[in-house]
């Protein structure tokens, strides 16, 4: 975490550094400053499926399923071939069905 706080100190137009640590703050349980991460990156880099993907796990840990199926499809769109999310998009499609987005 610390060797990511100074990337993103030292270079912080480098979207990779705020992804590494927002992966980091994830894998720690710490999803807000993750999350917060993670909305650096895509606004540095909006075509970032990794954050995307991020964010939509957040979301799902959340309980946020629109939000979590908004974040899996940006995704898709970057990376098709992206196989959990593909799973993750059908799977909460099916709990929202009938539901008002």
């Amino acid at each position: 975490l610390g060797l990511f706080d100074a990337v993103t100190v030292q270079h912080p137009d480098y979207a990779e550094g705020w992804n590494k640590r927002a992966t980091v703050l994830f894998l720690m349980g710490a999803l807000d400053a993750s999350a917060a991460d993670c909305a650096k990156v895509l606004a540095l880099e909006p075509r970032h499926f990794g954050a995307l993907w991020g964010m939509a796990e957040m979301h799902r840990q959340r309980g946020e399923d629109a939000l979590a199926l908004d974040a899996y499809e940006r995704a898709l769109a970057v990376n098709p071939h992206q196989g959990d999310s593909r799973e993750a998009v059908r799977a909460l499609r099916e709990k929202l069905k009938g539901r008002a987005l």
